[in-house]
């Protein structure tokens, strides 16, 4: 079984994440420190440190540096010859494109390429551009892999723009779709971003006719003996610097502006209009609030994670936030709802602290990638201290045929305390689902809910309605030896 320590950032081997001690450092060579110094005593370091759009990072002293660089000794990185350490921030919790809505995967490129501009400024550049740079903290987007920083070699075009249009623009194009996301691409191409021959055949046909995409998927083409940009025009670009720095600044605007088309506003699927929430009355809607905020406060400290599971577009979420000042991850499946999130929507109420995954509480991201350690699943990745799963349920028991004993087992997984508001099979919307399903025989009901959850927790009670047909239960004191 591969050590995840060993396996972390294991593709730059100019640069890479090591842990030490609790503590996170990036292992540099002697070329990548230089670049990383020339940003750090810039006054460009101390504004994006401030804004939150890069992650903080200094040179670690001569001691801290020797015990970095010992400790892989006998492992299977090796530190390069004159390597420097740096120590850097960390990420509280990591989430993957895949798991983004629209807006989250527009944001994340609208961010790189203005590091891009910023660094360009410096004589320094991106030597790539992948989504997985880029971290969230609540919906702002955070740089945190400091080791694609490198010295600006003149060059007209960039060497990294086929991997931004692979990783940001053809995802983007393909989740312009009424009905289709940028998660849904992402999906697809496993983990390694969407191909422009793949994202033209799946985005829509009016997308096929823009000639902005077109032109560049035409330079995302391999081409036998096709060297890389920098070495195609390295003599010219050597000759006229300033003419180079000017054309690669001006692809820079053109793969912004072609995010932008690719992004206008909220997503629309099912539950992307949920925020009308016609279906509570405004007492009902209030004792919802109440209730969440209520045991969120009793089971979580300031700063905590908690997740909020079927959150739609953040409305409770951004309550928690406010009045309890912790951090609220909302999973949804629906992706035009999160939009919502992403975009701060005013509509929905939401906070820039909230963050919006897209996720599917029975197929949650499993390990995957690189020995099976590239990419790390969803429950490790969160570990909440409260988990809110309003009127979800009769989704997963009723539409998708999950028993719920093991819908019950996927929330306390999570081995925290929970919160569910259960729609009764009296309620107007479990009615609706089960009259779509011919001779539906599932055991749907409060009784098999609280006997599913006295299986995984000690203490389960009935705390009130959030109306006639909606009953919340609360769940704590995880059993030890239930977790499947």
């Amino acid at each position: 079984m591969v050590d995840r320590q060993e396996a972390l950032s294991f593709r730059d081997p100019d640069n890479f994440a090591w842990q030490v001690d609790g503590r996170w450092f990036r292992v540099a060579s002697r070329e990548s420190a230089e670049a990383l110094r020339t940003l750090r005593k810039s006054a460009t370091y101390v504004t994006w440190v401030e804004r939150g759009a890069i992650l903080a990072f200094d040179e670690a002293d001569v001691t801290t540096a020797d015990r970095v660089l010992s400790d892989l000794d006998g492992r299977s990185r090796t530190a390069p010859d004159g390597a420097a350490v740096f120590s850097i921030d960390t990420i509280d919790t990591l989430s993957y494109p895949w798991e983004w809505p629209n807006e989250s995967l527009a944001t994340a490129a609208r961010l790189t390429l203005g590091l891009r501009d910023g660094l360009l400024d410096l004589g320094l550049d991106l030597k790539d551009a992948s989504a997985f740079n880029v971290q969230f903290r609540g919906n702002a987007p955070v740089f945190m892999d400091i080791g694609s920083i490198e010295r600006w070699r003149p060059n007209p075009s960039w060497n990294a723009s086929r991997q931004f249009i692979e990783h940001f623009i053809n995802p983007l194009a393909i989740g312009s779709s009424a009905s289709v996301s940028s998660a849904d691409a992402w999906s697809l191409s496993r983990g390694r971003g969407v191909g422009s021959d793949a994202a033209r055949s799946l985005m829509p046909a009016h997308l096929r006719r823009r000639m902005g995409l077109l032109l560049l998927h035409a330079t995302t083409k391999p081409v036998k003996k096709n060297a890389p940009s920098e070495v195609r025009y390295k003599s010219d670009a050597d000759a006229n610097r300033d003419l180079a720095l000017k054309a690669t600044r001006s692809l820079t605007k053109r793969l912004r502006s072609n995010v932008d088309k690719l992004v206008s506003g909220v997503h629309q699927t099912t539950w992307a209009d949920y925020g009308s929430r016609d279906h509570y009355s405004s007492d009902d809607l209030q004792r919802k609030r109440d209730m969440s905020v209520a045991f969120v406060g009793s089971t979580a400290a300031p700063g905590d994670l908690v997740l909020d599971i079927g959150g739609n577009d953040g409305y409770i979420a951004a309550e928690l936030t406010a009045k309890c000042d912790v951090r609220v991850a909302v999973i949804d499946a629906d992706a035009g709802a999160l939009d919502h999130i992403a975009s701060q929507g005013t509509a929905s109420g939401s906070s820039p602290s909230v963050m919006a995954l897209r996720g599917d509480l029975t197929n949650f991201t499993e390990d995957s990638g690189l020995l099976g350690a590239e990419f790390s699943s969803f429950y490790e990745r969160f570990v909440p201290s409260a988990v809110l799963c309003q009127a979800v349920l009769h989704h997963i028991v009723i539409t998708q045929g999950v028993p719920m004993g093991l819908a019950v087992a996927a929330l306390a997984r999570f081995q925290a305390p929970l919160q569910i508001e259960f729609v009764l099979p009296a309620d107007e919307k479990a009615r609706q689902l089960i009259s779509q399903i011919p001779d539906w025989h599932g055991d749907y009901s409060l009784e098999s809910l609280l006997s599913a959850l006295t299986v995984h927790y000690s203490d389960v009670a009935e705390i009130g309605r959030t109306s006639t047909t909606r009953v919340v239960v609360e769940a704590r004191g995880l059993r030890v030896g239930t977790d499947v």
